[in-house]
């Protein structure tokens, strides 16, 4: 990919943490400067990985030598952070959720369009070989008439991985909006928006949703999604068709894809690090002088709308939507 891209960094925590050590596996990315709300938490990082430490948002997003910027910080700052960036003219790679609904989505790609600069959500799972497969497989009728489709992601989180985030409204926790949105993006993918969207679940004490079942209605079949942080289903996507069944396991970062039926086949992944793909294709993407992605904006606003709809339903409501 010739020379390295120069990324910054904004945010330290785990996702933050996986994807600098799979940059450890490549010499195609480094780690320039790195900006954290907490000091001490950036330079501990950066005695892992590298980069110089910023105090100052400003000072970070001055620094010439950022060829785009990661953000990796809970979403309630998602577009606060985004919008930052563009107004420096950085080019933008931000974890899921995009936002918290789809008006700040909306703010973000207005300033984004304006200021022409790249913006992509960092939604790893379609930079994956074994999703676009899938989604290949589905245009071109493999499964011949899709009749049900069955999406759970459904785990015990909240015990597993104990992290305030999860369930706390100000750092916009949730079941749907943690993990739905990879659930929903999937079913978006491959088949658009639905015709109708349903869904119900349970709320915790701190008000935001635990678990859900949400039922996307596309006509001639029904996707359903069933999604929770304090559920044991597990992950997997099914797709149900007249002339086979195709099932993914662990669907948001499969390792292989699998079509069961009178011609039974199997993809693998090409890629191991998925992360690490994910950074190689947006930096392509900045270097060429894209403004959007394959993954475009459009599409993220549109599942934004998504969510924001099934939170409606459930009577989630973040602080800074009251």
């Amino acid at each position: 990919m010739g020379d390295q891209f120069k990324w910054g960094f904004i945010g330290c925590g785990w996702i933050a943490e996986q994807m600098a050590l799979e940059f450890e596996q490549s010499e195609n990315h480094v780690i320039m400067a790195v900006w954290n709300r907490t000091t001490k938490r950036a330079r501990t990082f950066t005695e892992r990985f590298g980069g110089k430490v910023y105090e100052e948002l400003d000072a970070f997003l001055k620094e010439p030598d950022i060829d785009g910027v990661y953000i990796a910080v809970t979403a309630d700052k998602h577009a606060e952070y985004m919008r930052a960036c563009i107004s420096y003219g950085k080019p933008v790679l931000c974890e899921k959720p995009f936002t918290v609904n789809a008006k700040e989505t909306e703010e973000v790609m207005v300033l984004a369009k304006e200021k022409r600069v790249y913006v992509s959500e960092a939604m790893w799972t379609w930079h994956n070989d074994v999703a676009k497969q899938v989604k290949t497989w589905i245009k071109r009728g493999r499964l011949g008439k899709v009749q049900a489709v069955e999406i759970a992601y459904s785990l015990p989180m909240i015990w597993t991985y104990p992290r305030p985030r999860l369930i706390e409204r100000d750092l916009i926790g949730g079941a749907v909006m943690d993990i739905g949105v990879y659930a929903l993006r999937y079913a978006y993918e491959l088949f658009g928006l639905p015709k109708s969207l349903t869904c119900q679940g349970d709320l915790a004490d701190t008000g935001v949703d635990l678990n859900e079942e949400i039922c996307l209605d596309y006509g001639d079949f029904t996707a359903k999604l069933m999604i929770g942080i304090n559920g044991s289903r597990g992950e997997h996507l099914l797709i149900f068709g007249e002339e086979g069944t195709l099932l993914v396991q662990d669907f948001h970062m499969a390792k292989q894809a699998e079509i069961y039926g009178r011609q039974r086949e199997t993809y693998r992944a090409k890629h191991d690090l998925l992360l690490l793909r994910q950074a190689d294709l947006v930096a392509e993407e900045i270097k060429r002088g894209q403004l959007q992605g394959d993954l475009t904006l459009d599409a993220s606003l549109e599942v934004m709308e998504l969510l924001d709809e099934c939170r409606r339903q459930l009577g989630v409501v973040y602080p800074n939507e009251e």
